[in-house]
Formats: structure tokens, sequence, C-alpha cells
């Protein structure tokens, strides 16, 4: 029994490595920027644990309940912290040095070099479409801005 052809889907093309390295390097930027969302959460129930409530049994359900959000944000963090180290094996295997060994802070020399050189080429790629107005192009900042103002409100 064979296979029909017309069956198969399509392969798709090859990811550039360059795209590849930037989106491991945002989702990188992201779950950093997440870890000290949850920190500030953490020490902020961790402060409100400290002080005392009124009544017996508002101190007791406060203190659960406080004592849960703390638990499982540290968990989040946790949960986050790993997701950053697959995605510094995404970067660094997008780099190329996925098959050698280096040290921990040998690969966040590399991240952070890789990431310095994706926002000069982006800074690079903004002078020149700033030099060239074409609707391509006008149309890009328009959509940053709704990003940006869709990011604001969450």
């Amino acid at each position: 029994m064979s296979k029909s052809i017309k069956n198969q889907p399509a392969s798709r093309p090859p990811v550039d490595a360059l795209q590849y390295e930037k989106l491991a390097l945002s989702a990188f930027d992201l779950c950093d920027r997440q870890v000290g969302q949850l920190d500030t959460l953490i020490t902020f129930a961790s402060s409100i644990c400290r002080n005392p409530a009124i009544t017996s049994d508002e101190r007791r359900r406060r203190q659960t309940l406080l004592e849960l959000l703390v638990d499982t944000m540290e968990q989040y963090q946790r949960d986050l912290e790993c997701d950053r180290e697959l995605y510094q094996v995404i970067a660094l295997d997008a780099k190329g040095v996925s098959q050698s060994r280096i040290t921990a802070r040998h690969a966040a020399n590399l991240l952070a070099e890789a990431s310095q050189r994706a926002k000069a080429s982006e800074a690079t790629a903004n002078a020149s479409l700033r030099k060239k107005p074409s609707p391509e192009n006008t149309a890009a900042p328009k959509i940053d801005a709704a990003q940006q103002a869709a990011v604001a409100q969450h």
C-alpha cells in the first residue's frame, strides 16, 4: 500500500536562522519580564501576609488565601524559569552552538550579544524605512502603535 502524493502536506520553507534567533530571544525576554512581574507579586503578597487582620477568622482566611497565592506564584515562577531554559537552548541552537559545551555565563554572553545585534539590525532597518516611505512601510508603525496600546491595557 502506497500513500498518495496528493494527501501529503506541502513542506514548509526553511526558517531563516536570524528570524529563528530573534524569535527565541523575544521569548527569552518575555520570560525575564514575567519572572520580574512574579517577583513583584510575591513580594506584595508576602508583605500582606506579615500585616495582621482584625479578627481571628479574618486572619485565618486571609493568611490561608495569601499563602496559597504565594505558593501559586512561586510555582508559576519555577515554570517560567524552565521555559526560559528552553528558550536559551533554542537561541543557542539557532546560533549554532548546540553541539558545543559551554558554561552558563558564556551562554548568557552569547544571548546578550545576539540581542544587541538584533536590536542594532532592527534600528538600521527602521532608519532605512524612514528614508524610503512606501505603503507597506507606513502601515507598520500603525500596527506597532496598536500593539503597544493593547499591551498597555493588559
